[in-house]
C-alpha cells in the first residue's frame, strides 16, 4: 500500500460507472463507486479486502491503493483508504456478484473497451478519435510545459550570472587592446594564456570551477562556450602584463633599394605555445621600442 498521497485522476467517461485516467493514461475504476453501483450490503472496506484476498488480485498490477487526505468540514481532518481498479479487475468483481446489476455493469465495461479499441485501431468516428488525441496532447503538454519552465528558469539563472560577472575571451582581449589584423579582439591569444595558466578551456562538455565555466550556447548550434570568472580575468591580465615583453616579436625586411635602408615592420605579434598571434595595434611602449 502506498503512503499518504494526492493522486490526480481525470474523468473520461460518465456512463453507468465513471471511468478515470491517471497520468500514465491507464483507465481505472474507483472501487467505492463500483461498490455503490453494485448495491452491496457489505461495508466497502470489508468487501474490497475480502475480494482482493479471495481472488488473489495483485497490487500495482490489477489495482492501486493509497491513503487519501481530506479536510473535513467539522472535527479536524479525515483520511480514507482508496482503491482504483483496472477494468479487467472491475469486470471480474461484477461477474462474481452473480446478479443483474453486476451483469449490466460488466457489459458496460466490455462495450467501453471495445469502443476504445475500435477508435484507436480504426478511427471511423472522427470526433472520438479527435477527443482521444486531444486528451493525449493535453497530457503531454503538461509535461512539456513543466520541462520548458525548468529550462527557462535554468537559462535565466545562467544568463544572469554571465551578464553580471563572466567574461568571454574577446572581452579580455579588448581590455588589453589586443586585436588581430582583421580588427577582431584576439580571443586566440587569451585562450593560449588560459592554457598556460592551466585552465581546462579545451573541454567539450559542461565544466565549472572557481576560474571558468564551460556552458553550451544554444544560440550557436550548441557550441560549448568558455566564460572566464573574475579571478581568471585578473590572472590572465596579470600574466600578460608580466610576460608580454618575452612573448612579443617583430619581423622586419629590407627594401630592395640602392641606399640599403631598412624597410618597414612587416608583422608584429605575440608567440605562445609555439604559435604566433599577429596583432594590429601594439601598445605605445612597444611602438617606442620598435622605433629605437
Amino acid at each position: 500500500m502506498k503512503g499518504m498521497v494526492n493522486i490526480e485522476f481525470k474523468k473520461i467517461e460518465e456512463g453507468v460507472i465513471p471511468i478515470y485516467e491517471n497520468e500514465s493514461r491507464e483507465r481505472l475504476i474507483n472501487a467505492r463507486e463500483l461498490h455503490e453501483a453494485l448495491q452491496c450490503n457489505t461495508k466497502f472496506a470489508d468487501w474490497i479486502k475480502r475480494r482482493i484476498k479471495h481472488y488473489e488480485f495483485i497490487e500495482d498490477r490489477e489495482y492501486i491503493c493509497f491513503l487519501k487526505f481530506e479536510k473535513a468540514e467539522k472535527y479536524g481532518n479525515k483520511t480514507t483508504r482508496e482503491y482504483y481498479l483496472t477494468i479487467d479487475m472491475a469486470k471480474e468483481l461484477c461477474m462474481v456478484e452473480n446478479n443483474e446489476i453486476g451483469k449490466k455493469i460488466r457489459h458496460y465495461f466490455i462495450d467501453i473497451e471495445n469502443r476504445y479499441r475500435q477508435i484507436t485501431t480504426n478511427p471511423n468516428n472522427l470526433l472520438d478519435f479527435i477527443e482521444i488525441s486531444l486528451n493525449q496532447i493535453e497530457s503531454n503538454s503538461k509535461n512539456i510545459n513543466i520541462l520548458k519552465s525548468d529550462i527557462a528558469e535554468l537559462k535565466s539563472k545562467i544568463d544572469i550570472r554571465i551578464r553580471s560577472n563572466y567574461c568571454l575571451a574577446s572581452d579580455i582581449a579588448e581590455q588589453l587592446n589586443l586585436y588581430s589584423e582583421n580588427k577582431i579582439p584576439h580571443s586566440s591569444l587569451i585562450g593560449a594564456i588560459a592554457r598556460e595558466l592551466g585552465y581546462k578551456v579545451s573541454y567539450k562538455h559542461y565544466y565549472e570551477d572557481e576560474c571558468i565555466a564551460i556552458i553550451k550556447d544554444i544560440s550557436k548550434n550548441e557550441y560549448w562556450q568558455v566564460y572566464f570568472k573574475p579571478k581568471a580575468v585578473k590572472e590572465i591580465i596579470e600574466w600578460f602584463n608580466k610576460n608580454k615583453e618575452e612573448i612579443y616579436y617583430e619581423i622586419q625586411y629590407i627594401k630592395n633599394t640602392k641606399n640599403g635602408k631598412k624597410g618597414e615592420i612587416k608583422e608584429r605579434g605575440y608567440k605562445i605555445e609555439n604559435i604566433s598571434y599577429k596583432i594590429l595595434q601594439p601598445s605605445d611602449a612597444e611602438l617606442e621600442r620598435t622605433n629605437e
